[in-house]
């Protein structure tokens, strides 16, 4: 009787699947769904056959290697489009109304597509994932122009500021790390502790994220260990602390280790600007939700 009940579940459960994935195959877009670590978990028929698939059972990992390949796009703008459907997973922001570069299809057509990115959520509110869904439009918008912004300037030296990364969440990292790229930046990143201080001199970089809770560590022994290797010499690193808790709860704890500030994660582009411009270029410029005590 039990394994009857279990297998008339499994029944109804397909039963549903296939009712959904009928209904996405109606939508005239292409639609497809990763996890939190960007695996591709579903996608409707647009997608697969655009992915030159005949079902989903025939691939498997990221999907950006084969969207890449058959969009014909270039490294650079595949990893901005990852970036995105990454930076929606870690922030559980929706993004909305993105142009993407155009797409040349194998009969030579070009096809203009905007991308509606949701995050993927349980009912506790927990972030599963993201869908993302590409929408065809019938020809590129016009784009606005872009104001000027001044070319930053090089840092300490007359060189590319350098930025250590201490974070051992991988979508985490490849975000900051993307983040401070963009801002001419040369980023070292570590994901434990013990990297961390065997990429650390005092005098080596002009700025350190810290995630608080490591592995192997905390963030708070860790910026410890920077101040002491830093003692008796010239130089002082701004160590910014990035936590998953409200950055008011730690600020006196970051004090107290000798950060400089603290942030509640996720890190935006917004703030990663700011505390380049007041941190490395002493800007008086102010770093949005950074604390301090």
């Amino acid at each position: 009787m039990v394994d009857e009940n279990k297998k008339s579940k499994q029944v109804e459960l397909q039963d549903v699947h296939q009712y959904y994935s009928a209904i996405l195959n109606c939508v005239p877009n292409w639609v497809y769904w990763i996890d939190k670590d960007c695996i591709l978990q579903g996608c409707n028929m647009r997608f697969t056959q655009f992915l030159g698939l005949k079902t989903l059972g025939d691939f498997s990992g990221t999907p950006y290697p084969k969207l890449a390949q058959v969009a014909q796009w270039s490294p650079t703008v595949i990893d901005a489009f990852r970036l995105d459907d990454m930076s929606v997973v870690f922030s559980g922001q929706a993004m909305h109304d993105r142009d993407l570069p155009p797409i040349l299809f194998q009969d030579g057509t070009i096809h203009h597509f905007i991308c509606n990115r949701d995050p993927l959520l349980d009912q506790s509110g927990r972030v599963l994932g993201a869908v993302v869904v590409l929408v065809e439009v019938p020809e590129p918008r016009p784009k606005q122009e872009k104001p000027h912004v001044e070319a930053l300037p090089k840092g300490p030296e007359n060189r590319a500021p350098r930025v250590l990364i201490v974070e051992d969440n991988l979508v985490a990292k490849q975000v900051e790390e993307s983040l401070m790229r963009a801002l001419n930046c040369d980023v070292d990143c570590a994901d434990t502790g013990q990297q961390a201080m065997a990429l650390f001199h005092p005098g080596t970089y002009d700025l350190v994220i810290m995630d608080i809770g490591l592995e192997d560590t905390s963030g708070y022994v860790l910026s410890k260990q920077f101040r002491q290797l830093e003692k008796g010499t010239q130089f002082h690193v701004p160590i910014i602390a990035l936590t998953s808790f409200e950055a008011d709860l730690v600020k006196y704890d970051c004090d107290y280790y000798f950060m400089d500030g603290v942030i509640s994660k996720p890190l935006s582009a917004e703030q990663a600007d700011q505390i380049v411009q007041h941190y490395i270029y002493h800007k008086n410029t102010t770093v949005n939700g950074l604390k301090y005590a």
